[in-house]
Order: structure tokens, then sequence, then C-alpha cells
């Protein structure tokens, strides 16, 4: 994420995997935060034991200079435990796999770490909402495996469905996706990325979401009463796929929206491409139409979607066996009141 004065970028780094060593020896996921003005780059937790008690991802400014982040060290449910005379440890997601990811807030110099969210799964992808809420992607297991977007307030007060638990037949064709990475606009509307679980490599469509007056995708709220809906958009005209195989649409693996006044959008995005008796192919109605087609791999790189004139156009060009992905714009934008 970037700072509000667009000075600084805030991100989620892990050292090298050290060869031969369990799971529970590895380098964890830490944050760092880079200042373009005085070109420093720094962990933002100091202490080495303290950063190491957990994997901490997806940090995003909050308005009054703290941090919000997703991370497995599950500070207060921890904290609980010691209360109740019990050894600490990390909960397990519900699928015993992996340990659970929660949203935690810190100050700017890594202290006052404190847990906001409580799921038995994950919660992921927190960002700050035009009224100063946090929005983010919840994935629940308790009817059915989904993912919808919540809000809940800094310090964990008014938690609550945001949208999508009953939307997620809203890919291309009616398929099943599930709701990610959501980020405000300067209208007010949350975009985020749509895509399934798996199959589509790594790569979505990308939807505006009026959350301000619905909670699904034809349910408004009261605020809302008598709109009909949808309340959900495609922000492209791309003929982008939600289902595995090729894409003529190509796939977006991030969307991040200018607060310039231009509605513009820079995009991580991969073009469609096929593989046709060993070679890679552009996908042409002829090579799609083709039973031996078979997606090649993606190729993403950093766009920019104009809405104005319906164009994309490459801000850096692809290179073969790279990917770019997270893209942001190192850009001044308002900030949300602080609640």
């Amino acid at each position: 994420d970037v700072s509000y004065d667009g000075n600084r970028l805030v991100f989620a780094m892990r050292p090298p995997l050290i060869r031969g060593a369990e799971e529970s020896e590895q380098p964890t996921w830490n944050i760092w935060e880079y200042d373009r003005s005085s070109d420093t780059l720094r962990r933002v937790i100091a202490s080495d034991l303290v950063a190491e008690e957990g994997h901490d991802v997806a940090p995003h400014y909050l308005p009054d200079g703290r941090i919000v982040f997703s991370s497995t060290r599950q500070r207060q449910s921890k904290a609980t435990l010691i209360d109740e005379g019990k050894p600490q440890f990390p909960a397990l997601d519900e699928d015993r796999r992996e340990w659970a990811f929660v949203l935690h807030v810190m100050n700017a110099d890594g202290t006052g770490i404190r847990q906001i969210s409580f799921n038995q799964s994950h919660d992921l992808d927190p960002a700050v909402m035009n009224d100063g809420r946090i929005v983010f992607s919840r994935w629940e297991n308790a009817s059915g495996s989904s993912i919808h977007l919540y809000s809940v307030r800094p310090d964990g007060a008014g938690l609550e469905l945001l949208y999508g638990a009953n939307s997620h037949a809203t890919g291309s064709g009616g398929s099943i996706v599930q709701f990610l990475q959501p980020r405000p606009r300067p209208d007010g509307r949350i975009l985020a990325l749509v895509r399934p679980f798996a199959g589509t490599e790594q790569g979505g469509d990308g939807v505006l979401i009026d959350t301000a007056s619905f909670v699904e995708i034809r349910q408004p709220l009261l605020a809302g009463a008598g709109m009909t809906g949808p309340a959900q958009v495609k922000i492209t005209g791309n003929d982008v796929r939600t289902v595995p195989g090729p894409s003529p649409g190509g796939r977006y693996a991030s969307m991040f929206p200018l607060w310039d006044g231009t509605d513009r959008v820079l995009t991580g995005w991969s073009l469609c491409r096929v593989l046709l008796d060993g070679r890679t192919l552009p996908c042409t109605a002829e090579n799609l139409a083709n039973p031996a087609a078979r997606p090649a791999p993606p190729l993403y790189s950093v766009y920019m979607w104009d809405p104005r004139d319906g164009t994309q156009r490459p801000v850096l060009q692809p290179v073969e066996g790279t990917m770019f992905t997270d893209v942001v714009a190192l850009q001044p934008r308002q900030a949300p009141p602080v609640i």
C-alpha cells in the first residue's frame, strides 16, 4: 500500500528459505517500509523476536499513521489462552492445514500490536474505505467455503458483512467467484478482484461494487430501498473468463485505482495466449476453437486502464518468465477520517 502523502510504500517480504529446514524454522513474512524521500528501507517491527512471532502480510496504512495487516501471530487470542492458564499456540484454520491469518493493527514504529479480528479461517487484504472503516476479504467455511467482503472499525468494533455472501455466482457464465483485494475508489465504490479459488493462473476480473446501497448484487440496503441493481459491474469491457481455460480478454492479478480525477486504474494484467504444437500463440478465434489448445503460462505485466476511451495501454512491456502482479502508484490521495 501507499501512504496518503504518496511518499512511503509498505509491503510484506520474506527472506530466502533455508534449504532442508522445517517450516517452523523458516524465516517469516515481515512488514517493511520504503521511504521515497530518503531512499531508505526498514523493517517496521525492529525486534527480531517480535517480528518472528508470526507471518505478517497485506499491510495498509490507516489515516492516523498506524498500519493494519493480516497476521498469524493472533496476539489477543494467545493472551486469552494465557489468562485461562493454557499454553500459547496459533489456531489453525478450519481445514487444520495452516495457521489462520487475522487482522492486527500496530503503530508506525511497529509497537502497540493488537489483534482486531477473530476468525476460524483467514481475514485478508484489508484496506481503508472512504468513511474510515476497514474493508477486507473474509474466508468463511461455516456455510460452504467462500470469501465475502466484511467491514470493521480500526479498533475491532462494528464487524459486519459488507457484501457478497449470496453473490458468488456472478462470474463469467454464472461461474462461482470469490471477492478479493478490495480497494476504495474516490466515488466511494469498492474495486475488487473476482476469481475462483483455482484454475485461472492467479488471475480474475475487476468489478466495481456499490456497497453503500447494496449488500448483495440485487439486494439493497435501507439506504438504497427501491434500487434493483446490479450492485456490481465489470470495470473493463474485456472478455475476461473466470473459469479454467483460456480467457480471450486476458486476466487481472491486481487493480489499483488512481485518485487524480481520471478514474484510471493501474493493473497487473496478462494477455491471453495458448500452447499449440509446442508453440505459444495468440488467442485468435481459430486458435481458441482448436480442442488441443491449452492456456500458456501467464505473462502478467503493468498496464493502465482508461475508462474515458476504453483503452488499456502498457506501462511496462511484458517480460517472458517474469510476473509483475501487485501494482500500486506512489501518488497522494485524500485521507479518510480517523475513527
